[in-house]
C-alpha cells in the first residue's frame, strides 16, 4: 500500500488528498452549521416562551389591581385563551403554599404541578425540557413577590417575605413547523455542498496539472543531464512561482557547475595548507597550555605521572603541591569530554590548587573553593569529575575526596589492596556552595604502600576490536609486579593493549610512593617549622567591632582570617581557627543578636523557615553589635591565639549549657560542639553574650 502511495503521480496524490479533505470537511461544517442554528432557534423560543409567561402574569396583575382576579370563571377563561395560542400545547399557572394558604387553592390548573413545576418554585430559577421525539420545548418561569414589580409592590397583597415564590408559569410549545424549515434548509445546503465538491473536482484538477507539468518538465531536464553528462543543458521557465524559482536555481546551478570543477583543485590545496596551519597553531596552543598549567604545579620525587590526551590539548589535569607542614597534595581533574573546551575549563584549576595548598588549606576546604569557583565561571554542563588527596607522613593519614572520578587505589609492598575510595560525590561545579559537600575519607596507613590515581580513560580504553582495558586488569597488574615496577608495567600493558591506536579519551596516571623513610623526614620537616616559628613570633592583637549596619553587610570572619593568616605562627592553623571563629561569631549573631532557635530547623522545611527569620530580622536590625578580639598568648609554655566573640544581645544560661541541657537542639547546639573539639579550652561569660577561647599553635 505505501509503495503503490508513492508511486502515484504528483498531481493525483495531491488532486486525491483535496477531493478527500474536501469530502470530510463539507460534511462536518455542515453539521456543524445545522448544530449551531438548532441551537440558536432553542434559545429564541426559550427567551419568547420567558417573555409570553412575564406578559402573562402582568394580564394576571393587572386583573388582581381590577378585583377581576377573584373570579374563577374570568381567570379560567384567561388561561383557555392563552393555552389557544397558535403553536403553544400547554398553559397552565401553579400557585405555591404561600398563595395558596392566603388565597385558597383555586382552580384545579393551578394546583400543585409537576416535578418541573416544583422544581422552579424551590429553586426560584427557569427550568425548561425538550423532548425531541415530539419537537416539544417546555418553559417553567417563577415569579417572586417583589416590592417593585412593573410599578406594582407585591407585598401589599402577598403577605410573605420578599423574595419569597408564588408561583410559576409553564409553557409549553410545538416546534414541528421551525424543524420542518431547517430540514429543508439541511436539505438545500446538502444539494449545494455536493455541486460545490463536483465544480471543485474539475477546477481543482486543471490548477494541479497546469502547476505539476513545470515540475514533471524540470525532472525531465535533469534525468536527461545526469544520463548524458551534459551540464550545460538548461530548463524551461514558465514564471515567477515557486517552481519557477526552482528552474532558475537549477539553471544557475548547471552554470556554476563547470566552474566548480575548475576551482576544485585549487580549494583542496587551500584545505592542505589550512590544515598544516591549524595543526601548527593546536601544537602552539597546546604546548602554552601545558606551561599555564604546569607553573602552578610542583615536581615532587615522591610522585610519578602520566598524561596521555586523546587529541592536542588534554582534558586531564594532575596537580601536585606541598603545604607548609610538608603534607602532600595531589589532585587529578578530569574535565567533561576532551580537547580543548576541556581544557580551556582546567585553567582556573591549577593556581587556586597550588595558592591554598601552600597556604596550608585543607583539601576539604580546597575542593569547595575549586567548586565555587567552577560553579560560578563555567556553564552548568561543564562539570569536572576530580579527586583531591592529602597524604600526612607524620600522622601517616590520607585524606581523599573523590568527586566523579575512578576509585584511587591504596596497594601495600606485597601487593594487597589496603583499602580504595569510591566516588561519594557529583563532579566540580554542578553544586552551589550551600548544596557541595566536602567531607573527606581518611585512611591511616602502618606500611610502606603506593596510591594510584587515574582517569577514567584508562579503564575505558579500548583495543582496535573494541574491547575496554577495564579496571579488573589494573588492580591485577599492580597487585602482582614488583611496587618498583608497577607504574612501567601498567604503561607498557596499556600500549600493548590499544596496539598503536589511540584511546578515545583522555588517560592520566598518578603514582604516590609512601614510605617510612617520607614520613621520618615529615616529622623533622616539622620539628624545625615548629621550633622556627616559636622562636620568631612576636605578640600581636586584633580586634574590631561591628555595628547594625556592618553586621548586615560585612563578612567578618574572613576579613580577620586574611590578617591573621599573615602571621607566621597561625599559618598552619587557619582551618581551625577559621572554623572557631565563624561559629562562634555565626552563634552570637544568629542567636545572640537575632535571637533565632535552632529549633525551627527541625520541621520539613524548617531550614528554609530558619534562613528567612535570619534574613528579616537582619534587614530590620538596629542597635546591636559584635566585638571580635583575637591575640596572640601562652598557653602551658607553647604558642596560641585567645578568640573572643562578645554580642549585646541577652545571653543564655551558661549552666545550662554545661550540664549540656542545650546540647542538641538549643540556641547553642553543634557548632559550640565542634569549636569545643578544636579549641584547647572554650569558655563563656557570666551572661553568655561572651565566649573566649583558647587555641595551642604546636
Amino acid at each position: 500500500m505505501r509503495t503503490w502511495w508513492h508511486n502515484l503521480p504528483l498531481h493525483f496524490k495531491l488532486h486525491l488528498a483535496i477531493q478527500l479533505t474536501l469530502l470530510v470537511s463539507l460534511p462536518l461544517a455542515h453539521m456543524l452549521v445545522m448544530g449551531k442554528f438548532e441551537a440558536k432557534m432553542l434559545e429564541d423560543v426559550r427567551v419568547r416562551t420567558q417573555e409570553s409567561a412575564t406578559q402573562s402574569l402582568l394580564a394576571l396583575n393587572s386583573m388582581m389591581l381590577s378585583g377581576t382576579i377573584g373570579n374563577p370563571e374570568v381567570r379560567s377563561v384567561f388561561f383557555k385563551k392563552m393555552s389557544a395560542q397558535h403553536g403553544v400545547e400547554d398553559f397552565h399557572l401553579v400557585r405555591t403554599e404561600a398563595v395558596r394558604k392566603q388565597f385558597g387553592s383555586g382552580l384545579e390548573v393551578e394546583w400543585p404541578g409537576d416535578e418541573l413545576d416544583q422544581l422552579a418554585a424551590k429553586s426560584n430559577a427557569v427550568q425548561s425540557s425538550f423532548n425531541l421525539r415530539d419537537r416539544k420545548l417546555r418553559v417553567v418561569t417563577p415569579f417572586a413577590a417583589q416590592r417593585e414589580y412593573y410599578g406594582t409592590n407585591c407585598l401589599d397583597c402577598h403577605k410573605v417575605p420578599e423574595g419569597t415564590t408564588l408561583g410559576t408559569v409553564s409553557l409549553t410549545v410545538n416546534l414541528e413547523k421551525e424543524y420542518k424549515k431547517m430540514e429543508r434548509f439541511s436539505d438545500v445546503l446538502i444539494v449545494g455542498q455536493i455541486m460545490l465538491q463536483f465544480i471543485l473536482f474539475f477546477i481543482i484538477g486543471g490548477l494541479i496539472r497546469s502547476i505539476t507539468r513545470s515540475v514533471s518538465d524540470l525532472v525531465a531536464v535533469m534525468q536527461l543531464a545526469q544520463d548524458t553528462g551534459n551540464f550545460s543543458m538548461c530548463a524551461n521557465v514558465g514564471g515567477t512561482d515557486e517552481v519557477g524559482q526552482i528552474a532558475r536555481a537549477f539553471n544557475r546551478f548547471m552554470a556554476h557547475i563547470q566552474e566548480l570543477y575548475q576551482k576544485l583543485a585549487e580549494k583542496i590545496t587551500a584545505l592542505e595548507s589550512y590544515y598544516d596551519q591549524t595543526e601548527e597553531e593546536l601544537r602552539i596552543g597546546s604546548d602554552i597550555m601545558t606551561r599555564i598549567t604546569s607553573a602552578h604545579s610542583t615536581q615532587d620525587p615522591a610522585v610519578r605521572l602520566k598524561i596521555d590526551p586523546a587529541a592536542h590539548y588534554s582534558g586531564d589535569l594532575i596537580l601536585v603541591a606541598r603545604t607548609p607542614s610538608g603534607n602532600l597534595h595531589i589532585m587529578l581533574a578530569d574535565a567533561v569530554g576532551h580537547g580543548l573546551i576541556a581544557a580551556m575549563n582546567l585553567l582556573p584549576l591549577s593556581q587556586i590548587f597550588n595558592a591554598m595548598s601552600k597556604k596550608g588549606f585543607s583539601v576539604s576546604r580546597i575542593a569547595e573553593e575549586l567548586n565555587s569557583k567552577i560553579h560560578r565561571l563555567m556553564p552548568v554542563d561543564r562539570f569536572i569529575g576530580a579527586a583531591l588527596v592529602s597524604v600526612d607522613f607524620r600522622e601517616q593519614a590520607l585524606e581523599v575526596w573523590n568527586g566523579g572520578v575512578p576509585a584511587p587505589l591504596l596497594i601495600g609492598k606485597d601487593g594487597e589492596l589496603l583499602h580504595q575510595w569510591k566516588s561519594r560525590y557529583l563532579p566540580l561545579g554542578i553544586l552551589d556552595e550551600k548544596s557541595f559537600a566536602a567531607e573527606v575519607e581518611v585512611f591511616h596507613f602502618e606500611e610502606d604502600c603506593q596510591l594510584f590515581l587515574f582517569s577514567d580513560g584508562l579503564p575505558e580504553a579500548e583495543s582496535p576490536d573494541g574491547a575496554q582495558f577495564g579496571r579488573e586488569r589494573i588492580v591485577s597488574l599492580l597487585r602482582e609486579a614488583a611496587p618498583s615496577y608497577r607504574f612501567d608495567m601498567l604503561m607498557r600493558a596499556l600500549e600493548k593493549h590499544l596496539a598503536g591506536s589511540r584511546a578515545h579519551d583522555d588517560v592520566s596516571i598518578a603514582l604516590v610512593n609512601i614510605t617510612q623513610q617520607q614520613a621520618q623526614q615529615a616529622h623533622e620537616h616539622h620539628a624545625s617549622v615548629v621550633e622556627e616559628k616559636v622562636d620568631t613570633n612576636s605578640p600581636w592583637r586584633v580586634a574590631v567591632t561591628l555595628g547594625a549596619d556592618e553586621l548586615k553587610y560585612v563578612d567578618a570572619v574572613p576579613l580577620l582570617m586574611q590578617m591573621v593568616t599573615r602571621l607566621h605562627v597561625t599559618s598552619e592553623h587557619h582551618s581551625s581557627l577559621y572554623v572557631i571563629l565563624s561559629e562562634l561569631f555565626n552563634n552570637a549573631l544568629d542567636h545572640g543578636v537575632l535571637g533565632l532557635d535552632s529549633a525551627v530547623k527541625h520541621g520539613p522545611d524548617g531550614f528554609e523557615l530558619y534562613l528567612a527569620q535570619r534574613d528579616e530580622r537582619l534587614t530590620r536590625l538596629e542597635r546591636a553589635s559584635i566585638t571580635i578580639e583575637m591575640e596572640s598568648v601562652e598557653i602551658d609554655g607553647r604558642p596560641g591565639v585567645k578568640i573572643r566573640v562578645a554580642d549585646s544581645g541577652e545571653g543564655f544560661d551558661v549552666s545550662a549549657l554545661q550540664a549540656n541541657a542545650l546540647a542538641e537542639s538549643g540556641q547553642h547546639g553543634r557548632g559550640i560542639a565542634l569549636a569545643r573539639s578544636l579549641a584547647d579550652k572554650l569558655e563563656f561569660g557570666p551572661r553568655g553574650n561572651e565566649a573566649i577561647a583558647y587555641y595551642v599553635c604546636a
